[in-house]
């Protein structure tokens, strides 16, 4: 089934030999080549390190970018914050006038001057006023007149 063995020559040996693995970590007696040593036998220490001009480039573009940014932002905050100090200053008008419309209901005269429409006008504070006081004495024989009719119609 096989040829008959031959005598393995000496350059028959040689091709055949595999040569033993090369390590960067450990040398040919199994100890551990330390970190620093490693980097000098590989002779990276020796290269100049060289730093691409774009790196500043991409920087300074997003530097610039970012104060872009931050200017948008603080526009956009001040216009809401405008926007919002309008609302407020308006909804508050409507209130006014809304508790100038039932003053004038209530006291039954017509619609007085408009709050705030004079350069040194007063405009009295809505939560100064006293909602506890007593009634007044006029009011109060009316409305005990009022209960005594509603009474007799039940």
């Amino acid at each position: 089934m096989h040829s008959p063995p031959r005598p393995v020559t000496v350059k028959d040996q040689q091709d055949w030999k595999i040569p033993p693995c090369i390590s960067n970590w450990k040398n040919p007696k199994g100890y551990t080549i330390p970190l620093d040593k490693r980097l000098v036998a590989d002779g990276r220490g020796l290269q100049e390190v060289q730093i691409n001009d774009n790196f500043a480039k991409l920087s300074e573009a997003l530097y610039v970018a970012e104060q872009q940014a931050r200017e948008a932002v603080s526009m956009r905050s001040k216009v809401q914050k405008e926007m919002m100090m309008k609302e407020k200053e308006r909804k508050e008008q409507e209130l006014r006038a809304l508790a100038q419309k039932a003053r004038s209901e209530r006291t039954g005269t017509g619609p007085g001057p408009a709050i705030g429409s004079g350069p040194g006008s007063f405009v009295p504070d809505m939560s100064m006023m006293d909602t506890d006081e007593p009634m007044r004495p006029e009011h109060e024989h009316e409305r005990k007149h009022k209960r005594g009719s509603d009474r007799d119609r039940d």
